[in-house]
């Protein structure tokens, strides 16, 4: 593969760097490689997407820039702490994009400052399309930039050619291939007790290869035709390579659902709806519930400080409050809407958006205050609820004294086709099923084709989840 210089304007040296041959190939246009099919086909509005501890650290580092800070030894770092458990610790830092060596402070803001909700949403396209990976720890993909404008929302965009959406995709996969992750974690209690504690590695090894009918005089691309990102879990996945703490080779399967309509939310005018609805993407997964309280909403989206500036100085609440109610009416208008629930008790109409009256004095405190419940688009939460119920049985012993005459059917074979029709009865994706399953996509193909034999184990959890 030829390698040459590709130039993106870029100013500082850098900037320059995430450009450079070394990451970027320019090969033959007739050397296509494989890709990954997209991840929605025309029927489907959302799929399964990791979000072990790792993916929902990265996301919260790439939406809240403001939270990094310089360590004693002058590099920057971005810490995530457990809320459950406070001696659980993910730490992220950057690296250089040849080795592994983290890189001082002011080197560090020019890849930290790319950081944002275009990369947050690349970073949960990427835990996506891990999911379909028949082994996700170890198994590399490759994406087409075109694919991935439709899948970032952008291929309705006009203010920008395509050749400017492909150089912009390059600069993303290169800023998120230099986030890496060190951790102290232990997952399970007492006799399940698991370390999952990582020394320093990438959350994603990207390499990005960019294609081009030709070079400039400098030898540099200025209109790249075609962009291929390919893309492997870094070697955290060793650490956390387990379904709840307790299993090997399920971390990326501890997983909710990123909704195809999120991604197209725009951040230019709608940034907030959108930070709000990548936060709820992974959060969806472990708060069932979906009630919060505005401020920690608040707080996990945007800087302390203009919080504290709001409570403050009255035109700024008001400016912060308008946000929100944006916020809320972009999700809740979305053609799969975000299902959206006011506490009577704390959050008076006045608050809410489309309220025509006068807001009384201390309101903001009231509205930080209020409590609200916002789930993802149906029927994601009845989705994860089932999976939640499921992770919960024990499917070695799921036949009861009641369920003695299905016992029979529990060591028959079942063929592919059986599988196939009962998942479609009831409206899933072979991702969903996977999902569900705790096993790739990929491999629940193969099992509907009857290209590949299904353990007495497996078998018991189809039969009970398909109930076949």
């Amino acid at each position: 593969m030829e390698k040459t210089q590709i130039s993106f304007d870029s100013t500082s040296r850098k900037e320059k760097e995430i450009a450079s041959a070394d990451i970027i190939g320019v090969s033959k246009i007739t050397d296509l490689p494989n890709t990954e099919p997209r991840l929605y086909k025309e029927d489907e509005y959302f799929t399964p997407a990791a979000t072990s501890a790792p993916i929902v650290s990265s996301l919260k580092a790439q939406l809240r820039r403001d939270s990094w800070n310089k360590d004693s030894s002058g590099l920057a770092y971005f810490m995530h702490r457990a809320k459950s458990k406070s001696s659980n610790i993910i730490e992220h830092f950057i690296t250089n994009p040849g080795d592994i060596s983290l890189l001082p402070w002011d080197e560090a803001l020019q890849i930290i400052d790319k950081f944002g909700t275009n990369t947050a949403k690349l970073h949960l396209i990427f835990a996506a399309h891990t999911m379909r990976q028949e082994k996700p720890w170890e198994s590399k993909f490759t994406l087409s930039g075109e694919d991935l404008i439709r899948e970032l929302g952008w291929d309705k965009r006009t203010d920008i050619k395509k050749t400017q959406k492909l150089k912009e995709i390059a600069k993303l996969a290169f800023a998120l291939g230099c986030l890496t992750i060190q951790a102290t974690w232990v997952e399970g209690r007492d006799k399940n007790k698991v370390s999952c504690s990582v020394q320093t590695s990438r959350i994603w090894e990207t390499y990005v290869d960019v294609r081009s009918g030709q070079l400039n005089l400098e030898q540099k691309i200025d209109e790249p035709t075609e962009i291929y990102v390919t893309i492997r879990p870094g070697l955290w996945t060793d650490a956390f390579l387990n379904k709840a703490g307790w299993e090997a080779k399920k971390a990326l399967y501890q997983f909710g659902y990123l909704a195809q309509d999120v991604l197209k939310i725009d951040p230019y005018h709608d940034d907030l709806a959108l930070r709000l609805g990548l936060h709820l993407t992974v959060e969806s997964r472990f708060h069932i519930s979906g009630t919060y309280k505005v401020q920690t909403l608040l707080e996990a989206l945007l800087p302390k400080i203009v919080i504290d500036e709001a409570l403050e100085k009255f035109d700024k609440a008001r400016k912060l409050t308008n946000r929100w109610n944006h916020a809320l009416e972009v999700l809740s208008g979305l053609k799969r809407a975000f299902q959206i629930e006011f506490d009577q008790g704390t959050y008076p109409e006045v608050l809410r958006p489309n309220s025509k009256n006068r807001r009384p004095r201390g309101y903001f405190k009231q509205l930080l205050a209020a409590k609200i419940t916002i789930h993802p688009p149906a029927p994601i939460p009845e989705l994860i609820a089932a999976k939640t119920q499921l992770k919960l049985v024990k499917f070695q012993s799921v036949l009861s004294p009641k369920n003695v005459s299905k016992s029979a059917t529990t060591n028959t074979s079942i063929t592919g086709n059986q599988i196939k029709v009962a998942r479609k009865s009831k409206g899933w994706s072979q991702g969903q099923l996977a999902g569900f399953l705790a096993i790739s996509q990929n491999l629940v193909s193969l099992i509907e084709r009857d290209q590949r034999s299904i353990n007495k184990k497996l078998r018991i959890k189809i039969r009970k989840i398909l109930e076949i």
